[in-house]
């Protein structure tokens, strides 16, 4: 396994912190991007998306009636490895609704405190997704796939989960007049 990359996305997201630390103390001029919240993102990552957002398909970890890992969850499990935070919560404003929601599944892996915040962000988001959990094929909204990652009782173990009161803020918005 080439590590070059794990080791370069997070090089670069240790880098990124004490750079936006010190410019927010006002004793140097902002990193590029600080002005706009735009985090410049690896070409290996933006590659890891760009995959996904091909397949257009979210995959669990088993599909198919034989039960076999499919590339497209190897490349997702990849995304979660090397990708910092920035870069997932930028890519949670991709334009494919794919990688949306693979970037909020990584940022639960990785325990992301505000979390509840990105879900409240996508209360909203009603594009259609295809979701294979082993022979099952289902067309869910975006915000849907996304409560399921964050149900205790759904989908992912190793993904952070949200309390109740949570769930009830995205049904106030995401059903109330638009």
């Amino acid at each position: 396994m080439d590590l070059k990359p794990l080791f370069a996305s997070a090089f670069f997201c240790l880098l990124a912190l004490p750079a936006v630390s010190f410019a927010q103390s006002g004793d140097s001029p902002e990193p590029a991007g600080a002005e706009t919240g735009v985090v410049e993102i690896p070409e290996h990552i933006l590659q890891l998306a760009d995959t996904l957002a091909v397949v257009n398909q979210i995959h669990g970890p088993y599909v198919g009636f034989t039960g076999e890992t499919s590339a497209q969850y190897r490349n997702f499990v990849k995304l979660s490895e090397l990708a910092c935070t920035d870069e997932l919560l930028q890519l949670t404003t991709h334009k494919n609704a794919v990688v949306r929601a693979y970037a909020f599944w990584a940022l639960a892996r990785q325990q992301y405190e505000e979390l509840d915040e990105v879900l409240l962000e996508h209360a909203r988001d009603e594009e259609l997704v295809r979701e294979m959990q082993g022979g099952m094929v289902t067309r869910v909204p975006v915000i849907d796939f996304m409560q399921w990652v964050v149900d205790p009782d759904l989908l992912d173990a190793d993904s952070k989960k949200l309390e109740a009161d949570v769930f009830e803020k995205v049904s106030e918005i995401r059903f109330s007049d638009r």
